[in-house]
């Protein structure tokens, strides 16, 4: 009985050692928790859009977030909302945004919404560290979205009116000692519509030059309400700039336009794409004429 006892005591004081221990370890603070990152305040970000040289005649604009905060940031998606226009939301890659950085990416505006003079200022929404924010845009060029809006509308109601399109001849000529392409830019009626489309100018490249082939007397080329066609005859050659910068920095050297008028429009820029293949045959008098 005695040797019991004797353990008791020794069993008594341990057990109440490792009470303390457990529940000094459950109220003790232990490891300091890191404290929550605040909301990302939305004024020190600055949403802005503009159109750059090489974009004029697209639909193309470029659009960025910059980060005026004391952190990085990241956007993975953004859009643009506007009267004028329908917008697609696109993603934004390249990672995290440094403070004093811009986060930048492409955006092509969609069709006009033509019924109403577009209201209200335009605003990008952007989602920005899993949050979607509304930001205030900032238009580069004063008076942009208006003036695109504008020559989208007038593109759409000539759309609906004609076709305007380009078609090249299978081989080049020599006139006067040059090389040229012969083709025909074509406006053709819509069935049923009759208005008035008339070529008033055309326009080439740095490396390339659209000519009528009657000369600037031919111009303008209509297409009356009476006819269904019109195949004005044109010519496409080297502009002769052979030098350095614009052989090897021209970047729009394939932009090339008819200037179109409907009734009482006014006067817009109709780009004439170019396939592959119309594009090697063309470089290829370009460069016969620069060796």
């Amino acid at each position: 009985m005695a040797a019991t006892r004797h353990r008791t005591r020794w069993v008594l004081p341990a057990v109440a050692v490792l009470l303390v221990l457990v529940l000094g370890g459950c109220t003790s603070p232990g490891r300091p928790q890191p404290r929550p990152t605040p909301p990302l305040d939305p004024a020190h970000l600055v949403a802005s859009v503009a159109q750059f040289r090489f974009d004029e005649g697209t639909r193309n604009l470029k659009a960025g977030v910059t980060n005026h905060s004391d952190r990085d940031i990241r956007v993975s998606q953004a859009t643009i909302t506007w009267d004028g226009f329908a917008f697609p939301t696109v993603p934004v890659t390249g990672g995290d945004v440094h403070p004093g950085q811009t986060a930048a990416f492409t955006i092509a505006y969609g069709a006009p919404r033509c019924s109403a003079p577009p209201e209200g200022r335009p605003v990008l929404v952007a989602v920005v560290d899993g949050r979607t924010l509304r930001l205030p845009l900032r238009v580069e060029d004063p008076g942009l979205l208006v003036r695109l809006h504008a020559k989208a509308c007038a593109a759409a109601r000539l759309d609906a009116v004609a076709t305007v399109r380009l078609r090249l001849a299978a081989r080049t000529t020599y006139i006067g000692g040059q090389e040229y392409l012969p083709a025909h830019v074509l406006l053709t009626h819509r069935p049923g519509a009759t208005d008035r489309v008339r070529i008033v100018d055309l326009g080439g490249s740095v490396l390339l030059d659209l000519l009528p082939r009657g000369g600037r007397s031919a111009l303008p080329g209509v297409l009356a309400g009476e006819r269904r066609r019109l195949a004005f005859p044109v010519l496409l050659g080297s502009a002769h700039r052979c030098d350095a910068h614009a052989l090897g920095q021209s970047s729009q050297t394939f932009l090339i336009s008819a200037y179109v008028r409907l009734d009482a429009d006014p006067t817009q820029r109709v780009l004439l794409p170019l396939t592959t293949a119309e594009k090697d045959r063309l470089i290829a008098i370009v460069h016969r004429d620069c060796r």
